[in-house]
């Protein structure tokens, strides 16, 4: 392939990528609430009538137990780029106070298959309002198991080079701890590749 080609097509991947994304990045800073998503029978007929994405479905979190559905929207019902942009709805919360229908965040997909950009709000108000909205990488594991990884940035400061001699020091701070087992297990559709807890006699 020549050069140019090359480009324009790394060009219109990236313009598509921001476009896919852009929703993303005006998730409002509290959280809002959908009517419709009370019954869970309902969601899953009107899931069986659509063709689902692989990451559609309703998912839950073992932690918990909240349940939570992802599906397709199209913002404001205005936009024809054909794109993908989905949202994540809660349907059931072991906080009393938390509404079915609230919208928990959004997310598109990378160029990586599988993996998808998200921005989910990860806090409470303490009554039915989710705030604090942070980015995450979604990655499907396989179709019945999704994780979930906060982006975080760290600054450090190394005060070893404020001393005269001592320069050549550092002290440097690992974090071991499993950034990716934070996630949710499918619930509907059934997973194709059988259930995500198997049972053995």
């Amino acid at each position: 392939m020549q050069l140019p080609r090359l480009l324009a097509l790394s060009l219109l991947t990236a313009s598509l990528s921001i476009a896919a994304a852009d929703h993303i990045d005006t998730l409002p800073q509290v959280s809002q609430t959908l009517s419709g998503y009370a019954d869970i029978d309902s969601i899953k007929r009107r899931l069986t009538s659509l063709p689902l994405h692989i990451i559609e479905g309703i998912w839950q979190f073992p932690a918990d137990g909240a349940t939570v559905v992802i599906e397709r929207f199209n913002p404001d019902n205005t936009r024809d780029d054909g794109a993908a942009r989905y949202r994540i709805v809660i349907l059931r919360s072991p906080q009393r106070s938390m509404i079915p229908g609230t919208v928990m965040g959004y997310l598109s997909p990378s160029a990586k298959r599988g993996v998808y950009t998200a921005k989910i709000y990860t806090a409470g108000d303490g009554g039915s309002t989710l705030i604090r909205p942070k980015r995450f990488t979604l990655t499907l594991n396989d179709d019945g198991h999704l994780s979930f990884r906060r982006h975080r940035s760290s600054v450090y400061v190394n005060i070893w080079r404020l001393l005269p001699y001592v320069s050549r020091l550092g002290v440097r701070v690992r974090n071991d701890n499993p950034q990716d087992l934070d996630g949710c297990l499918r619930l509907f559709p059934a997973p194709v590749s059988g259930p995500v807890e198997p049972r053995y006699l």
